[in-house]
């Protein structure tokens, strides 16, 4: 099971509540991103979205467990994050920026400017990706 299967899977089983309209922010967020790629797909001659919106209500079950998904892992990383104290460390503040410059062919300086001279908007990510690795650690 690679990485991101044993997330999902964490993520499903994790006993955690999540509000319906944490699910309800997220659906519409989906339907919004898909109706603006089928628009997209139309002007641009990638293919023709005649009803978008019947094209949405197809998929509508596919969708609604789409959006419980991004919901749920926001809940379950938070909460990982919570129960296991994780701190993040200046060299660790650093690596995050330069492996971000690399990914997107650019600067550690220019990632500075965006993120903050400290990197310290970087925090999040890097125990976003601290929990992620605890769970691939700890799922069977």
């Amino acid at each position: 099971m690679n990485e991101e299967e044993k997330i999902r899977r964490f993520v499903m089983e994790y006993s955690i509540e999540v509000p319906k309209q944490a699910v309800e922010n997220e659906l519409n967020y989906i339907r919004m991103e898909m109706r603006h790629r089928m628009n997209y797909d139309t002007l641009t001659g990638g293919g023709h979205h005649l009803d978008p919106y019947g094209e949405l209500e197809q998929m509508k079950d596919q969708l609604y467990q789409a959006a419980y998904f991004e919901a749920k892992y926001d809940l379950v990383i938070k909460d990982i994050i919570a129960r296991q104290n994780f701190s993040v460390t200046r060299e660790e503040l650093e690596e995050e920026a330069e492996a971000m410059a690399q990914r997107q062919h650019s600067t550690v300086d220019l990632v500075r400017r965006f993120f903050g001279e400290d990197l310290s908007m970087l925090e999040k990510d890097v125990k976003r990706r601290k929990a992620e690795q605890w769970i691939c650690q700890n799922e069977q």
